[in-house]
């Protein structure tokens, strides 16, 4: 077969090609906020029905484990079968007005931007009653684009602090790298200079110290690390946490045999059943 030919592509048909694929994409956009606005209350209904389930999120991350790429620890399902009651996502860039019938991306705000709920009863790990993580998708300078997340604040009980210091280091680290990029960039604007990359600056923080030598330290304990690292993270996990979600049932009957491989036991008969919100 002979070599093809040497040919040039007119500007102007890639330039049709990309704004195609940019009208494909809104479309995509527009389906997926109203498949949310359309599932909402479904999904909601589904929460109270799963309430009656005892344990069933902690059956279903047991199950959704090689989605997440990391391990869910024989500590962490404990917590997760003694504490957890609930779990939301909502997607909160999507304005309050709008309804499926709506037509234009424009009405639907970002629908990309996620927020994860999770509930807790009282248990013997985690004071918070409610851990909330957000997902906000950002446009970067460079025309770049992707979803940015911050750490969550755990109110880890004393001696009970499963990722062993982990969230508070990586939420440590992101307040003191906001304090002193907001000094940064008040001193170069004093000299009139541009602002420096906020990576080379954040390695000089003793809070950034102190995290590398933390997970370095877990690097050579080749030890588990905790599901509950998720909400440390800026951006790992968010498709995978995404799809758990919405296929919870599924997850939770893969394999039925297993749900008596789990220890959970009635420690208070006389405990009222959790409502659920």
């Amino acid at each position: 077969m002979s070599a093809p030919e040497d040919f040039t592509i007119d500007p102007q048909t890639v330039k049709e090609l990309q704004l195609l694929e940019a009208a494909l994409s809104d479309v995509d956009l527009e389906i997926a906020a109203k498949q949310y606005l359309m599932t909402r209350d479904i999904f909601a209904s589904r929460r109270s029905t799963i309430a009656k389930i005892p344990a069933f999120w902690a059956v279903v991350f047991e199950h959704a484990q090689r989605d997440l790429e990391a391990a869910i620890t024989a500590d962490d399902t404990e917590l997760l079968v003694k504490g957890l009651v609930d779990i939301e996502v909502a997607r909160p860039g999507i304005p309050a007005s709008a309804t499926p019938s709506d037509c234009g991306k424009d009405k639907f705000g970002e629908p990309r931007s996620v927020a994860f709920r999770f509930h807790f009863k009282d248990n013997d790990w985690i004071a918070d009653k409610v851990l909330e993580k957000h997902f906000h998708y950002r446009y970067a300078k460079d025309g770049t684009a992707g979803l940015v997340s911050e750490p969550v604040k755990i109110n880890w009980k004393a001696g009970k602090d499963l990722t062993q210091g982990l969230t508070d280091a990586a939420y440590n680290l992101w307040v003191a790298q906001k304090g002193n990029a907001a000094q940064e960039a008040r001193r170069r604007a004093r000299q009139g200079r541009p602002q420096g990359p906020a990576t080379r600056a954040a390695k000089q923080l003793p809070e950034y110290k102190a995290l590398a030598a933390m997970l370095e330290d877990a690097d050579k304990a080749e030890g588990a690390i905790s599901f509950f690292n998720f909400f440390s993270y800026r951006g790992r996990w968010i498709s995978e946490a995404e799809s758990i979600y919405p296929s919870a049932i599924d997850y939770y009957m893969e394999d039925d045999a297993e749900l008596s491989e789990l220890d959970i036991e009635d420690d208070d008969s006389d405990e009222e059943d959790v409502e659920m919100s």
